[in-house]
C-alpha cells in the first residue's frame, strides 16, 4: 500500500443515491482514471501501447507536475478537487480530515444532476470524495492487491451496463505503484507491472466505450523504492485526454494536478467551479507536429560551437542517413537527435545530456527505433572515441569539448555494455551521420524529412484501409483456412468512426456510404523482439541429440547454426533427419551430396585443400538457405570445420568502417559455376540489407567470384573476410555429428587434411522456411 497507508479488511458498496429530476437532455460520459505510480519516463508504446495510442488520438502533457508532498492521498485530494495542499491541508497518506469545501468534481457533477460512479481500491482515497457524490459507489479495502485492479473493471462494467450508466466516472488502478516500492521504479517487476497496467486500460476502455470522454492521469512518479522526495523524477506526472473537442495528436506545453478536476468538468459539459484554484486544459492544446518544429525552427538561431546552425545541421545528418540507405525512423531519429539542445538552459556548446533530455520527451510519441538511437547517439561517440584511434582526432571542436562534459570515452565495460543494446548499431550509424553534418553553408531542404516525421508521430493513428485488411472477423477471414476473403478494392472508400483498444483485439467502426463494418485487429502488446543473436569466437556449440529437432530450429533461427550428435553413421542418414526438419532442395549435386576427394574435383569441396571462410553456392539465385553436413568418418589430422557469424561480422564492419560497410552492401558482385552440366550465375551485394538497413544476408566466396573487384571493393571485402576470421569458432566433427548452418549468414570453412584418411561427410540443403515453421509451432524461438 502507498507508505503512510493503512490496511483495512473492509468492503463497502454506496448506489443509487437519489437525485433531483434529470435535465432534458443527453451527455456524454466522462471517465477519469488514475494509474498510481506511472513515471512518464517508462511510457513508450512498446511498454503501453494502449496510453499511447489514447494519448495519439487526443492530447497529452507527459512532463506535468504533481503536488508538494508528492504522496498518493494528497496528491488525489489536489485531483479530484482542484485545489493544492495548501488548500486542503493534507500532507501524507494518514486519515486526516480535508479543509477544503472546494467540492470533488463528482459532487460538482452531482449538484448538477450528473450521474456519477467510483471504483477504488483504497479506504484513504474514498474518503476524499464526499458521501453522497457517486451515485454508484464502489470501494474494497482489503489490503492494496493490485490483483484488484480487473475487479475495479468488472464492477464498473457492471455499472456502464445499467439502464442509466454513470456519466461522470472516476476509477483508481495501483498496479504499477505496488510494484514500484516492492522492486524500485523501473526495476523490471516495475516494467512488466506496466504491460499488465495498460493491458488493463485496454479493458477499461472497453468497457467505457469509444464515444466518452477520457481523462487518463497519475499522482506521482518514484526513484528507487519510494516516491517521497520533491526530485523531478517523483515530481513529473503525465495527463492524457482523449474527447470530440481535442484534435488528434496534440500536447499540452504544462499541466498540474489542480487542472485535472476543471478538465473533467469541462469534458462533462459542467461549467467551471468558482473554488477550484486549477484551470481546464481543453482549449489551449496544439499539434505535437507544431511544437516540434517550433523547436526546429529555433535551432535556427544557435550554433553551439559548430559551422551551421543546429537546424542545418539536422537536415544535413538525416540528408546523409538518406543516402546511406538508413530506414524512414533513422532519417526522423537524425531530424530530432539535437532537439534536446532546446529543451534545457544550454550553454555555449550546447546541454550536454541532450540525447537522454530529448528522448525522454519523445519516447511516449514515437517508437524505440527512433527514439533509442537519439538516447544513444552521445554513448556511441564515447564508444567510437575508445575503440577508434582516428575517430576523436576526426572530431569537430565543439564535439572534443561536449565529449568532456559527457564523461569522456567509455572504459571496456562500458564500451561493451553499450554493444548490448539493442539499437546500437543504429545509434552508431547516426552518430557517424552526425558528425558528417556539419558542413558550412548547407542546408538541405526540409520538406521530404518533416513528411517523414509527420507519418511517423501518425503511425497511432487508424489508416482506414489497413483496418478494413486488417479485420480478422467470420466475415473477412475463411474459418477453416485463416485466409483473407476480401479484394483490394473492398478495402478503399472507407473511413473511421471510432476506435476502442482490448487487451487482444482492437474494435474499430468504419464507414462507407450506408454502410458500417466493426474490424476486429489482433493488437500484440509490444513489437517482437529479433530472435537473431549474433555471436563470436566466444560462441560455443550447444549439441542437440537427434529427438531434440525443435531446439535444432530454435538455435538455427538465433544463431544460425546447430549441432546434432549421437546419430546413425549410415549412409542417407542426414536426408532422413533433413525431412524431419523442412523440404530437401535439389541441386545439381543431387538431393544427397559427398563430400570426398575425388581425383578430378568439379568443386574444390571434393579435394582435400583447406578451404576459407565461404557461403555455399552464390551463383545460385535463391541460393540455399539451411545446409545441412554430417560426419560419417573424419580425418585422423586436420579436416577442422570453422564457422563464423556473417551478421555480427557486417555489424562490426558498419560500426568500424563504414564506408567500406557502404561499397559492400551498395553494389553487386558477380557469381559463377560452370560444368559439363550447369553453367550458373547470379549477382548480389556481398552483405544484403532489408529495407530497413537490417542485415538479412551475406554472400563471401573468392572461388566462384567473377567480378574483378576495384581496389576500394577489394579493400573492403579484405576487411570484411578478416572480421570473419577474427570471430570465427572452429570445431573438429567426428562421426555421427551433424552440423547445420544458415547459408546466407554463417559461412563455413574447413582445414587442410590427408586425402588417405578417407575423410567422408554427407550433405544436402534444406529451405529456412520449414525451419522457422517448426520453431514458431514448437514456441522455442522468439518469433
Amino acid at each position: 500500500m502507498p507508505p503512510g497507508g493503512e490496511s483495512r479488511a473492509s468492503e463497502r458498496h454506496w448506489a443509487d443515491v437519489p437525485i433531483g429530476p434529470r435535465l432534458a437532455c443527453a451527455f456524454v460520459s466522462t471517465v477519469l482514471i488514475s494509474l498510481d505510480g506511472v513515471a512518464p519516463r517508462f511510457v513508450t508504446p512498446e511498454r503501453m501501447p494502449r496510453l499511447c495510442a489514447l494519448a495519439r488520438s487526443g492530447a497529452a502533457c507527459f512532463t506535468a507536475r504533481t503536488v508538494d508532498p508528492p504522496w498518493t492521498r494528497p496528491a488525489h485530494a489536489t485531483m479530484l478537487r482542484g485545489v493544492g495542499p495548501t488548500e486542503h491541508g493534507l500532507v501524507d497518506n494518514s486519515l486526516a480530515p480535508l479543509q477544503t469545501d472546494a467540492p470533488s468534481v463528482l459532487q460538482w457533477a452531482r449538484t448538477h444532476e450528473r450521474v456519477t460512479a467510483t471504483a477504488l481500491n483504497w479506504h484513504q482515497m474514498d474518503t476524499l470524495i464526499e458521501p453522497r457524490a457517486a451515485t454508484h459507489r464502489f470501494v474494497i479495502d482489503s489490503g492494496y492487491d493490485p490483483a484488484e485492479d480487473d475487479l475495479m473493471i468488472d464492477q464498473l462494467r457492471r455499472m456502464f451496463e445499467l439502464a442509466s450508466p454513470p456519466e461522470v466516472t472516476f476509477a483508481y488502478l495501483c498496479r504499477a505503484d505496488l510494484a514500484g516500492h516492492d522492486h524500485g521504479w523501473g526495476s523490471d517487476p516495475y516494467l512488466g507491472a506496466l504491460v499488465e497496467l495498460d493491458r488493463a486500460l485496454g479493458r477499461l476502455l472497453e468497457v467505457i466505450g469509444p464515444d466518452a470522454s477520457v481523462v487518463v492521469t497519475t499522482d506521482h512518479g518514484g526513484v528507487g523504492n519510494d516516491h517521497g522526495d520533491v526530485v523531478p523524477d517523483v515530481m513529473e506526472t503525465f495527463v492524457v485526454a482523449r474527447s470530440a473537442r481535442i484534435d488528434p495528436g496534440s500536447v499540452w506545453a504544462a499541466a498540474e494536478m489542480a487542472d485535472i478536476a476543471p478538465t473533467v468538468a469541462d469534458l462533462a459539459g459542467l461549467p467551471p467551479c468558482p473554488a477550484w484554484s486549477g484551470r481546464s486544459l481543453v482549449g489551449t492544446e496544439r499539434r505535437l507536429v507544431d511544437r516540434i518544429l517550433e523547436w526546429l525552427d529555433q535551432a535556427d538561431t544557435v550554433t553551439y560551437g559548430e559551422r551551421c546552425t543546429m537546424r542545418a545541421h539536422s537536415l544535413q545528418t538525416a540528408q546523409v542517413i538518406v543516402e546511406a540507405g538508413g530506414d524512414d525512423d533513422l532519417v526522423v531519429a537524425a531530424l530530432l537527435h539535437d532537439v534536446g539542445h532546446l529543451m534545457g538552459d544550454a550553454g555555449d556548446w550546447g546541454l550536454p545530456d541532450h540525447a537522454e533530455v530529448a528522448a525522454r520527451w519523445l519516447a511516449p510519441w514515437l517508437p524505440a527505433t527512433i527514439v533509442d538511437p537519439i538516447r544513444l547517439h552521445v554513448a556511441a561517440k564515447r564508444h567510437l572515441v575508445a575503440v577508434d584511434p582516428h575517430y576523436a582526432a576526426a572530431l569537430s571542436e565543439a564535439s572534443t569539448v561536449t565529449l568532456g562534459q559527457q564523461g569522456g570515452p567509455f572504459d571496456a565495460e562500458a564500451s561493451n555494455a553499450f554493444l548490448t543494446e539493442p539499437h546500437a548499431a543504429r545509434a552508431i550509424m547516426l552518430r557517424r551521420a552526425d558528425d558528417s553534418g556539419k558542413v558550412a553553408d548547407v542546408c538541405p531542404g526540409d520538406g521530404p524529412f518533416v513528411e517523414r516525421l509527420a507519418r511517423a508521430l501518425a503511425d497511432g493513428a487508424v489508416d482506414p484501409a489497413r483496418a478494413r485488411a486488417g479485420c480478422r472477423c467470420g466475415d473477412c477471414v475463411d474459418a477453416g483456412s485463416g485466409q483473407r476473403l476480401l479484394e483490394p478494392a473492398d478495402l478503399i472508400g472507407w473511413s473511421v468512426e471510432g476506435r476502442v483498444q482490448q487487451v487482444d483485439v482492437d474494435l474499430v467502426h468504419l464507414r462507407r456510404g450506408e454502410t458500417t463494418h466493426v474490424a476486429r485487429i489482433p493488437t500484440p502488446v509490444g513489437s517482437a523482439p529479433d530472435p537473431r543473436r549474433t555471436w563470436g569466437s566466444e560462441h560455443v556449440l550447444v549439441p542437440r541429440p537427434v529427438d531434440e529437432l525443435s531446439a535444432v530450429a530454435a538455435d538455427l533461427i538465433e544463431t544460425g547454426v546447430a549441432l546434432v550428435v549421437g546419430t546413425s553413421i549410415e549412409s542417407g542418414t542426414v536426408l532422413d533427419i533433413a525431412e524431419r526438419l523442412g523440404f530437401v532442395r535439389t541441386t545439381n549435386y543431387g538431393d544427397l551430396f559427398d563430400v570426398r576427394t575425388e581425383p578430378e574435383p568439379i568443386n574444390l569441396a571434393y579435394s582435400a585443400r583447406g578451404l576459407g571462410l565461404h557461403t555455399d553456392n552464390p551463383y545460385r539465385d535463391p541460393a540455399p538457405t539451411v545446409q545441412l553436413l554430417h560426419c560419417l568418418h573424419p580425418a585422423r589430422t586436420g579436416g577442422s570445420s570453422r564457422i563464423s557469424d556473417g551478421f555480427a561480422a557486417a555489424e562490426r564492419l558498419r560500426s568500424e568502417e563504414p564506408e567500406a560497410f557502404g561499397l559492400l552492401t551498395g553494389r553487386s558482385v558477380a557469381f559463377r559455376f560452370r560444368s559439363d552440366e550447369v553453367d550458373l550465375a547470379s549477382s548480389r551485394p556481398i552483405i544484403q540489407l532489408d529495407p530497413g538497413g537490417r542485415v538479412v544476408g551475406v554472400a563471401v566466396n573468392p572461388r566462384s567470384l567473377v567480378d574483378d573487384l576495384d581496389t576500394p571493393m577489394t579493400e573492403a571485402l579484405a576487411s570484411f573476410t578478416a572480421m570473419l576470421d577474427d570471430g570465427a569458432v572452429e570445431h573438429r566433427l567426428v562421426a555421427g555429428e551433424l552440423l547445420l548452418v544458415d547459408n546466407r549468414r554463417v559461412l563455413h570453412a574447413r582445414s587442410e587434411f590427408d586425402p588417405s584418411d578417407g575423410r567422408h561427410l554427407q550433405g544436402c540443403y534444406i529451405d529456412i522456411d520449414a525451419v522457422g515453421s517448426l520453431a514458431r509451432l514448437a514456441g522455442t524461438a522468439g518469433i
